[in-house]
């Protein structure tokens, strides 16, 4: 596979990763704002979730789905001074979209950053790959 081949397929995965991601979230927004939400909208968010801190604690499992490498580059890099804090979120957030507490503010702030991280390496390939 040439570079440019594999980059325009990296791009794809993970623009499309971003876009599912953003959607998801911003129903659950829209859903806080009603006070109604379904456990498959928020399954769905804790599963990748799940995944990212999964994935950054380097704990992957064959279940586990993927997230694009380069989104969990960016989270851990830009997270790399309080990675513990960083984790604890991660679970708190997974667990919250799963029922076990109230989905809050800081659920959603730990779901905007994985979403700001995904836009961002989307952006980043894109413009590689307009380059070549």
């Amino acid at each position: 596979m040439s570079d440019t081949s594999a980059l325009s397929h990296d791009y794809e995965t993970t623009a499309h990763f971003a876009e599912q991601v953003n959607s998801a979230v911003l129903s659950l927004k829209k859903s806080l704002r009603r006070r109604t939400f379904s456990s498959k909208e928020t399954g769905s968010l804790a599963d990748v979730v799940q995944a990212v801190r999964t994935q950054i604690a380097q704990e992957l499992t064959p279940t586990t789905p993927s997230v694009p490498p380069e989104v969990i580059e960016r989270l851990t890099s830009e997270h790399k001074a309080q990675m513990g804090y960083f984790l604890e979120d991660l679970a708190t957030a997974e667990k919250a979209l799963r029922g076990n507490s109230p989905v809050d503010s800081e659920v959603v702030r730990v779901l905007d950053d994985i979403c700001d991280a995904a836009d961002a390496s989307a952006s980043a390939m894109f413009r590689r790959l307009r380059r070549r």
